[in-house]
């Protein structure tokens, strides 16, 4: 592929000629992240900002994507990432995924249920879509993501939890 051609499986493909940025995530980013069968996977590294201005970064099976500008993850109470959530709302999410999707969304992330019916240790958190940055190399090929499944005995409580993500409106 020369340096102006664009992957097949989208015009928004990184290349020298393409836009690196869009404001919604792109139709295989958004399919990647909609999950509607429940899935926990691929997961989303999620980076937020601590008190004292350092970077976190956490691993989320929960985050799916609501619409191409409406991302929605759960969080325990006492995560680091929720308290800075709660902070902060400034939110970068990251998703590497086969064979060619590497992006970053920046969003602004809000609490739109402080506990959820599932379990209230846990709360529900909207992430705005902002921003979409492609981070993919067209030179080279992902061949694995980072995929959890949940333990036979949880498996009950993710499967109740990521319905009630899909339920909130």
């Amino acid at each position: 592929m020369s340096d102006t051609q664009v992957s097949q499986t989208g015009t928004w493909r990184m290349s020298t000629s393409v836009l690196r940025t869009v404001q919604e995530l792109p139709p295989e980013v958004f399919t990647a992240w909609h999950k509607p069968d429940g899935a926990i996977s691929p997961v989303a590294i999620v980076a937020t900002v601590d008190a004292d201005g350092s970077p976190r970064t956490a691993p989320f099976g929960s985050l799916r994507a609501m619409t191409p500008r409406l991302l929605r993850l759960c969080s325990w109470h006492g995560h680091d990432t929720y308290a800075n959530l709660c902070r902060d709302g400034r939110v970068v999410v990251c998703l590497v995924s086969p064979p060619d999707i590497s992006v970053s969304v920046r969003g602004r992330a809000r609490v739109v249920k402080e506990r959820m019916d599932h379990d209230e240790e846990f709360a529900v958190v909207d992430v705005e879509v902002e921003e979409v940055k492609n981070d993919m190399a067209y030179r080279i090929v992902i061949e694995s993501g980072i995929e959890i499944f949940a333990r036979d005995k949880y498996k009950p409580w993710y499967d109740a939890a990521m319905a009630e993500l899909e339920v909130i409106g």
